[in-house]
């Protein structure tokens, strides 16, 4: 768009554009600076004449009210230059653009929602003509009186809230707002899409007659194509933030350039039954500001677009006398051919960039990557967890906790203390002997002698299990069967039997 400045003509402009872009950040990195933006206005120039009205077109979300919004400053501009009266307003510091903004007005679209609902009309009206000191105190009534009676409003409107008003009647108090400041651009925003069209023809004949006798200059942005055509001389086409095509209001609708202008234009209804309309229905939807395509925007859509389209985009250039437009089927073959060089260049530059970009840049990379990771685990936990609270219970069946030492326990008891033979009579029963053995001759004894020694016919699988497995404790009671000797006798050293070590 910056190749407009050198196209247009040498004269001084009142309002004068150049490459303006507005971004809003959409993302942000791990310490909040944007890395990725919103572009509502993408390298928009024009020039608009004193006195003249400059109609903007195009799609919803195409950046129209954004682009006005700009040029008053309401929003702080990424890029670009904004020159009214030969001065540059995005240069200003706010202090000396307050000087300048009685001047610079807006109509807003919602006149509801524009006008405060604790203020009466007189003094939405006159409220800034009195913060900007454009007449004295005593001549303040009179003064709001006649702009609201040039604006078609009655004088005992003056004490009246702004819900007690119809819609028609409230864009006229927003209009009247906007006039009692005496300004010279006035940037309506669609002024009448949210009126009858009765009501519609009222308003904007008065605009028509109010830019007659007051010398405004309008920036006039509507979506109704009729009205565009009854009160512009100059007209804009916008798509995706662009300005793809620019010229008078003749130029633009007797020879349409651009193939969005032309899928635009023939969306109007006429107002003949016998015509028979050449509608051209573009595929597809608009693409997202966010992430726009490469090359020409509209080359997802366009029924001619060309191998050049989808690389880079086109020039901004004078294709007839004061009628501009950005589109690759006005191109000679010396300026493809130098696109097509230039498109080699950036594809190249672009794919160097991508090899040799690291994946995570330094330290602050490095903690945004475990991060992540971490915050993935956890919605990963968080899921199974959820997934196994939702699968149904089972009911458990109780079983026998006997332990392996408690086995091991019952197998000991069952090697070292045989049952017993029982003989005729309680008398002749010889009682065991027990005799704690010394620990250093059980630890020094074999832990398989005890076990093929010692008589356990009945469990031997239980003993040799026993003594593979798990050794016995320190102090463990020797069991002899003693039938003739009496119980207090010590044992001799060769009747002590061995012990399992431990």
């Amino acid at each position: 768009m910056a190749e407009l400045e050198n196209n247009l003509p040498e004269n001084d402009a009142f309002l004068e554009v150049k490459d303006l872009k507005q971004y809003f950040p959409v993302d942000t990195n791990f310490f909040g600076k944007p890395i990725k933006f919103l572009k509502a206005v993408d390298g928009v120039s024009f020039r608009l004449q004193k006195g003249k009205t400059l109609g903007i077109v195009g799609e919803s979300g195409c950046g129209k009210t954004t682009m006005g919004r700009s040029i008053l400053r309401l929003y702080d501009v990424t890029g670009g230059e904004v020159y009214f009266k030969g001065q540059k307003v995005t240069a200003l510091k706010n202090r000396e653009f307050d000087k300048l903004r009685p001047n610079m007005q807006m109509i807003f679209q919602d006149p509801y929602a524009s006008l405060s609902p604790r203020l009466t009309v007189g003094e939405i009206i006159g409220e800034a003509a009195k913060q900007h000191k454009i007449v004295s105190k005593s001549e303040y009534h009179d003064y709001v009186l006649s702009v609201m009676q040039m604006c078609g409003l009655q004088p005992h409107y003056f004490e009246r809230y702004p819900h007690e008003f119809s819609g028609g009647q409230r864009q006229r108090i927003c209009i009247a707002r906007a006039l009692a400041l005496k300004p010279e651009l006035v940037i309506c925003d669609e002024p009448v899409s949210a009126l009858d069209v009765s009501i519609q023809a009222q308003i904007i004949n008065m605009l028509i007659e109010l830019r007659k006798t007051l010398g405004l200059t309008y920036v006039f942005i509507s979506h109704d194509l009729s009205v565009v055509k009854h009160i512009s001389d100059e007209v804009g086409v916008m798509y995706l933030g662009s300005m793809v095509e620019y010229g008078s209001k003749d130029a633009i609708f007797n020879n349409t350039l651009h193939p969005y202008t032309r899928a635009l234009f023939s969306a109007v209804p006429v107002p003949n039954p016998h015509v028979k309309m050449n509608r051209i229905i573009l595929k597809g939807d608009i693409p997202s500001p966010v992430n726009p395509p490469k090359g020409c925007k509209f080359h997802t859509r366009c029924e001619s677009c060309m191998g050049i389209c989808s690389r880079i985009a086109p020039l901004y250039k004078e294709v007839e006398e004061g009628h501009f437009c950005a589109c690759h089927l006005y191109n000679t073959a010396e300026e493809n051919k130098q696109l097509l060089i230039q498109a080699d260049v950036n594809d190249q530059l672009e794919a160097e960039a991508i090899e040799n970009a690291p994946k995570w840049k330094g330290w602050t990379g490095k903690v945004k990557h475990a991060v992540v990771n971490k915050v993935k685990s956890l919605f990963k936990r968080n899921k199974q967890s959820e997934e196994k609270a939702e699968e149904p219970v089972e009911e458990v069946k109780p079983v026998n906790r006997r332990t392996i030492e408690d086995i091991t326990v019952e197998a000991v008891d069952e090697a070292f203390n045989p049952p017993v033979p029982v003989t005729s009579g309680a008398d002749e029963i010889a009682m065991a002997a027990v005799e704690e053995v010394p620990a250093e001759k059980a630890q020094k004894q074999p832990a398989k002698k005890a076990a093929t020694k010692k008589p356990a016919a009945k469990n031997t699988t239980a003993t040799k299990s026993v003594t593979a497995k798990k050794p016995a404790a320190k102090k463990t009671p020797a069991v002899k069967p003693a039938a003739k000797k009496p119980a207090a006798k010590k044992p001799a050293k060769s009747e002590v039997k061995d012990v399992p070590k431990e």
